[in-house]
């Protein structure tokens, strides 16, 4: 595996958006070093890588007492509003399958209001892989499971802790079980004891003689009690089916005895005061028509011959004024024609026509005149004006008589209403019937309940006496069987113990040998420790000098312990087999000149095909820097703006 970049934005004291190029630029160069003073977020790039991968099960620097979404919230970046949140992206490649793949994790979170607002996407070789996305906390244990995650990130300023004799067992434990997956092993020995406590519980069980006489006892009980319950329920039903037949019958007296209109006469008063209201509104609209053209309709032929006589007289008026005119008209007519000399046949013809039309003019003006009125005072008298007069009338007809039968049928009604006192003895009568009928669909409901359960408790008691006739049939193969299996199981598991402490053992070795090479490699004392023993059931680790001499981790000085400490790590990832990268965040940290030559000089190039190291300028200072420049690939220097309250990561170290 080979970090390749990672990304951050608004990450704790990262403000913004900042990249960083780790992908080492030859193998000769693996290492990428980050400079920085205290203070300035070396930890926190440390925290990023971590967190990308295992999200809510990295350990960041709260130990893990804070909550996850409250570490979260706490990393969104000072400066930054917690609904835009911050992100991370971590992108590497390795080999699956035999099979190169560039995996790129980007994890990103908000404030929504309510609470943090997580999401995680995983593209493989730059497309969006949703199942790996989903399963990604599976995906990332096949490679680097978190429980090892400190061989290979881990902080040199708390590794020293690590040669107590305590953690370092529990380190070297962790370290082999997941490195050659012996909790599998663990895990398989215990569910197979389990197995066989289950099976010894279940032989005592069947070994039970009064089991199926119990279960006969009460699959009978459980029989009559639902027989018993059967028969009070069609009781109780056919007492219903009575009740209801008398309820009817009051209904039908009640109805007789106009029961149904007392109970309607609210509504009968109310209809009829609705009704009286409408007519009342009918008659004052019947009234405004009568008063206004509504009269017209009765004179109707009157009005005609009116607007006829009216007529005629406008036009005697017109032709008695045009008839004075007329004859000096025909004159200087006649006149004309004759200058003209107008044949006389058409002469005689004009003549005729104008006497003619003179005769006429004078019947038109011999026409009594008596009305003196304008004829246009007729014209709103249309036939269209007096249908819709009459169509209103109608209506209004209509609706005053539909009004009427209301009234009068709401009188009935009331007239026919019975007295409240004759109705009194039935009305009680019909309440009782009801509390009656009520208590009895309840008995019955209860009934049904009951029914219900007795039925299902019957059908599981039958159900266990078969399987406990089954059971006794097979009682004398199932103990057989039985005693196999827990026979076998043992036999299993005392051989999964002995294939356990047989491969912890050959690891073991190895691991001494690797572990014991690397102080070898790391302290300057040749031949101080000469053998490093790790016990196979305890994992406690025990030093011994040239002359067999036990010697204790804490006889050592802080530096020894800080380098063994580091034999331990450098150790357990040399067994792994894992091509995984080193990250040491402060890694000379507590060390003496000689100690921190001998990591110069013998570690930090080798430790991994990828190292990289967060150190401060008093650590790495000029003298190391000479030394690891030829194994340095990248630099970094990272830096602290107090004024914007924000770290910046720049290319180069402090020299």
């Amino acid at each position: 595996m080979i970090i390749e970049e990672i990304v951050l934005d608004n990450f704790g004291i990262y403000k913004g958006h900042h990249v960083v190029q780790l992908t080492p630029h030859s193998p000769k160069k693996p290492i990428i070093l980050l400079g920085g003073l205290n203070g300035s977020g070396k930890t926190t790039l440390l925290e990023a890588l971590q967190l990308t991968l295992y999200g809510k099960f990295a350990k960041y620097s709260t130990g893990n007492k804070m909550n996850y979404f409250d570490y979260l919230r706490r990393m969104i970046n000072y400066h930054t509003e917690p609904s835009q949140g911050a992100s991370l992206q971590l992108q590497f490649k390795h080999f699956r399958e035999g099979k190169e793949e560039s995996i790129r994790i980007h994890r990103s979170w908000h404030s929504s209001g309510k609470g943090i607002k997580e999401t995680v996407e995983v593209k493989r070789d730059g497309i969006l892989d949703s199942v790996i996305t989903e399963r990604w906390y599976e995906y990332v244990e096949e490679f680097i499971p978190a429980r090892i995650s400190n061989l290979f990130f881990f902080d040199g300023e708390k590794i020293e802790a690590l040669a107590d004799t305590n953690k370092a067992a529990i380190l070297i434990k962790t370290g082999i079980q997941a490195l050659l997956g012996l909790d599998l092993v663990e895990r398989l020995s215990t569910d197979l004891l389990m197995v066989e406590r289950k099976r010894k519980i279940q032989v005592r069980s069947q070994q039970s003689d009064n089991h199926i006489t119990a279960l006969e006892a009460e699959v009978e009980r459980f029989t009559n009690q639902l027989k018993e319950i059967v028969q009070q329920k069609s009781e109780v039903q056919n007492y219903l089916a009575q009740l209801e037949k008398e309820q009817e019958q009051l209904i039908e007296e009640y109805r007789r005895e106009g029961g149904e209109l007392f109970e309607e006469r609210t509504q009968i008063e109310a209809q009829l005061e609705t009704a009286q209201k409408n007519l009342s509104q009918i008659e004052k609209q019947w009234r405004e028509v009568a008063t206004g053209d509504a009269p017209l309709l009765m004179v109707q032929d009157l009005l005609e011959q009116t607007k006829l006589q009216a007529f005629r007289e406008h036009e005697a008026k017109h032709n008695s004024q045009i008839h004075q005119e007329l004859d000096k008209h025909d004159a200087a007519i006649l006149d004309l024609l004759k200058q003209h000399t107008v044949n006389s046949a058409a002469l005689k013809a004009i003549k005729t026509f104008m006497k003619e039309y003179k005769n006429q003019l004078q019947k038109s003006i011999k026409t009594e005149c008596y009305l003196n009125t304008n004829p246009m005072f007729f014209n709103r008298l249309q036939d269209s004006f007096l249908e819709e007069i009459q169509a209103s009338a109608n209506t209004l007809v209509a609706r005053l008589f539909c009004m009427t039968d209301e009234i009068n049928d709401c009188e009935r009604k009331l007239a026919s209403i019975p007295d409240p006192e004759s109705l009194e003895s039935i009305t009680q009568q019909r309440k009782e019937k009801q509390k009656a009928i009520k208590k009895a669909k309840l008995r019955i409901e209860i009934a049904e309940q009951e029914q219900e359960r007795i039925s299902q408790e019957l059908e599981r008691k039958k159900k266990g006496l078969t399987d406990a006739y089954e059971m006794e049939v097979q009682e004398e193969f199932a103990h057989e069987v039985t005693h196999h299996l827990i026979k076998h199981s043992e036999r299993v598991r005392q051989t999964l113990e002995k294939f356990d402490l047989a491969v912890t053992q050959k690891h073991i070795r190895q691991l001494e040998s690797l572990i014991l090479d690397s102080f070898h490699q790391l302290n300057r004392k040749e031949h101080f420790i000469n053998q490093i023993e790790i016990d196979p059931n305890e994992y406690t680790l025990s030093l011994y000098t040239v002359d067999h001499k036990k010697l204790s981790p804490k006889s050592l000085s802080a530096g020894e312990r800080q380098l063994l400490a580091v034999s331990i790590l450098w150790g357990l990832s040399r067994a792994s087999g894992r091509p995984l990268p080193t990250i040491i965040d402060t890694p000379l940290s507590r060390l003496d000149g000689e100690h921190r030559n001998n990591l110069v000089d013998n570690y930090f190039h080798q430790a991994s095909h990828q190292v990289i190291l967060l150190s401060t300028d008093e650590e790495i200072n000029e003298k190391y820097h000479r030394k690891l420049k030829s194994a340095i690939g990248r630099e970094y220097h990272i830096t602290y703006d107090k004024d914007k309250q924000a770290a910046k990561i720049h290319k180069g170290y402090f020299f």
